[in-house]
């Protein structure tokens, strides 16, 4: 059986595996904004790439929750001419302008973060965040062992920014760890819309919750850790820890039962 089809057959049953399990977006690792370098060796390459998979991760239900669950991650990705171009669920679709190896800028379409009223029950009165398109840019740059992430989108739901930083460790010739510190801040618009409770919010929780009116500032602070193993030129694995701070607004809304949290995920890949 050809590899890409045994690995849609491991993973489908997955996806299906409890009703605590919901298809999300990798939480904070990697950092979404940071396009993957090209897997071929040659930068000569400048034909399409793809990457395929899965895994799951057990994450808080919502930021803030008291909570965890389970999710399915689903792994899709393609590139063009080095990476010049790329699209994923994660990263969105964009275009890096940037023509120097350690260096990436551009602008790039990605979807914001959504939310179900029916994920927690802490939640219920406050409705449902619908997906919404967000754009915005991106510049990353490697000092190599470092490297720094940034990223600016904006969308109905508001505004934030994303600042991370790291060092990309080589364990052996398989294998690779990255430690990152990441910041996130929001404007006001942002803050209230995953943070923020109005009278009518407060109201149909029964008055369980209280009115809040959230601010503009850092977001949240978190730091990862993510290896990745190579097992030949088409699979590999990746494992990643992440630990993060709920900050300002978010740390002091009436949504909140759990100002900081961590975060596990497991996912199998494989390139062509």
């Amino acid at each position: 059986m050809k590899p890409h089809l045994y690995l849609l057959l491991v993973l489908l049953p997955l996806s299906a595996h409890a009703a605590n399990v919901d298809i999300q977006p990798t939480p904070d690792l990697p950092l979404g904004n940071m396009p993957q370098p090209a897997i071929a060796k040659s930068p000569t390459v400048d034909g399409w790439k793809f990457s395929v998979g899965g895994g799951v991760s057990h994450a808080p239900r919502y930021e803030g929750a008291a909570r965890d669950r389970l999710r399915f991650m689903p792994m899709l990705e393609a590139s063009y001419n080095n990476g010049k171009i790329f699209l994923s669920p994660m990263r969105g679709i964009g275009y890096n302008f940037s023509e120097a190896k350690g260096l990436q800028y551009g602008v790039r379409l990605t979807i914001g973060r959504n939310r179900k009223q029916t994920v927690d029950p802490h939640l219920n009165g406050m409705g449902d965040i619908d997906f919404t398109p967000e754009i915005g840019i991106f510049f990353n740059q490697r000092f190599a062992p470092w490297f720094i992430s940034s990223g600016i989108t904006t969308s109905d739901h508001g505004t934030h920014v994303e600042l991370g930083g790291g060092i990309g460790l080589p364990l052996s010739a398989t294998d690779r760890l990255r430690l990152a510190i990441n910041v996130n801040w929001g404007d006001r618009k942002y803050n209230q819309t995953y943070f923020g409770i109005t009278a009518a919010q407060a109201a149909a929780s029964g008055n369980v919750l209280t009115a809040y009116d959230a601010a503009a500032g850092n977001k949240d602070h978190a730091f990862t850790a993510n290896w990745v193993h190579n097992f030949d030129q088409a699979w590999s694995s990746s494992a990643g820890l992440s630990y993060k701070w709920l900050a300002g607004s978010a740390a002091h809304s009436p949504l909140t039962q759990r100002s900081s949290a961590g975060s596990a995920n497991l996912a199998l890949g494989y390139r062509f």
